[in-house]
């Protein structure tokens, strides 16, 4: 019985230690499984993990303490979540150090046709060896657009006298011109650059025709040939203008005329003489060109302020403002003037805080009829109006009577500063 027992206990141990043997063998092979599921991301977003890859099998390699598990599970949380660039940048390192390797089925990635790409055997191509050597001569050649009218070259855009040209306007039965707008101006394609009689393809042109090479419509001595010519002769006697229709202008437009080259865009002014005025006599004028540069500055200040800058004779604008002021004091008439007038003092203290808030843009000028307010005007002419009307509102607010309200701005019709006007045309 004693012998049965022991016998009976060593088998018991040696099951035991067999089931731990295995369950150490399989507690190992999980933690491989693991680790070879963490380096198999693909090359797409996501990861690849093994379904043994869980949290029981987390906790199955590692030791049950409380304080270990307490600190994995606080690191999990702490861990952040790695972003698409890092796992990008992370398999790119790897794939340069050698830890990773390339799939077997990376030569079978990409389209078919980029396997053309890289083809040099093609016939059609051009090899850069056949195209010459390029050199500082180059530079020396011209366009038919570049040229200079200064350096004496010819103009690209005259016409050639071989070619007859259409009338630079074509009119209607009503002898009106074609396309023309009051607005637009013209807009015919059909101008004096149109040409009536263009040259023949080179094959079949008198002066560039090979009999040998081209084949022969009709036989010697056939009556054809000289029909054909004379309708041919016809035809371009019509000089009837060949055109097409122009898809984006959706118009008709010839097929035959002369190049338009443009002019050199111009980069300055051209040189004028500065003496070229109705004022200064030739005797009475001041040579700069023998002054210096600080002379000459001194010089035409002094004049500017002497002589009024030798254009015009000395009191001759004191004598046309003047002129211009003086209906107002013939007939003794402010209304349309600028002019200063007479002003109640108590009024102007009644009515000051119409004028603080009105501020800079507006100075009194005088009160007509106790009830009639004039003021100088410095403001946009756009909003002359509506500010007189507001003015006229905040007079009342200050309990004076206001009958009307004006605004001078004397010969200041418009800004051209600000509405797009022009400052030499007039009057402003």
């Amino acid at each position: 019985a004693m012998g049965t027992k022991a016998t009976t206990k060593q088998t018991m141990m040696k099951a035991r230690s067999m089931k731990t043997f295995q369950r150490r063998a399989s507690a190992l092979a999980l933690v491989l499984l693991s680790i070879r599921s963490d380096h198999a991301e693909s090359f797409g977003r996501h990861c690849i993990q093994s379904p043994l890859h869980t949290s029981q099998n987390h906790m199955r390699r590692t030791p049950i303490t409380s304080s270990t598990s307490t600190t994995a599970l606080s690191a999990a949380k702490k861990k952040s979540v790695e972003s698409e660039a890092d796992i990008r940048d992370r398999i790119l390192a790897e794939i340069d150090s050698g830890v990773r390797q390339y799939p077997s089925w990376i030569s079978e990635y990409g389209e078919p046709q980029d396997e053309f790409l890289l083809d040099d055997d093609d016939d059609d191509a051009i090899d850069a060896a056949t195209l010459g050597q390029w050199d500082e001569k180059d530079l020396q050649d011209k366009f038919d657009y570049e040229w200079d009218p200064d350096e004496g070259d010819e103009d690209p855009n005259n016409l050639d006298p071989a070619y007859e040209y259409a009338a630079p306007f074509q009119l209607d039965e009503e002898g009106i011109e074609v396309g023309y707008n009051p607005i637009f101006g013209r807009s015919n394609p059909i101008d004096g650059r149109t040409i009536l009689n263009p040259p023949d393809s080179y094959v079949i042109d008198e002066k560039t025709r090979d009999d040998r090479l081209v084949p022969k419509e009709f036989p010697d001595g056939d009556i054809e040939i000289k029909a054909n010519e004379d309708v041919t002769a016809l035809r371009k006697s019509l000089k009837i203008i060949e055109t097409h229709t122009d898809p984006f202008l959706k118009m008709e437009v010839p097929n035959h005329m002369a190049k338009w080259h443009g002019y050199p865009e111009q980069l300055s002014f051209p040189k004028q003489d500065y003496m070229n005025n109705r004022f200064t006599k030739p005797e009475d004028r001041t040579d700069f060109d023998k002054l210096g540069p600080a002379r000459a500055r001194q010089v035409a200040v002094q004049l500017a302020r002497a002589r009024n800058n030798e254009w015009l004779p000395a009191g001759t604008s004191e004598a046309y403002l003047a002129s211009k002021t003086a209906i107002y004091k013939e007939k003794g008439v402010l209304t349309g003037s600028t002019l200063p007038g007479k002003a109640d003092p108590e009024v102007v203290a009644k009515i000051q805080p119409a004028l603080d808030v009105l501020g800079d843009v507006v100075e009194l000028l005088s009160i007509e009829q106790d009830t009639v307010f004039r003021f100088k005007y410095h403001g946009l002419i756009k909003n002359k109006r509506g500010m007189s009307a507001w003015a006229g509102v905040l007079i009342r607010n200050c309990d004076v009577d206001c009958t009307g309200v004006v605004f001078e701005t004397g010969f200041r019709k418009r800004d051209p500063a600000y509405d797009g006007g022009s400052h030499w045309y007039g009057p402003y």
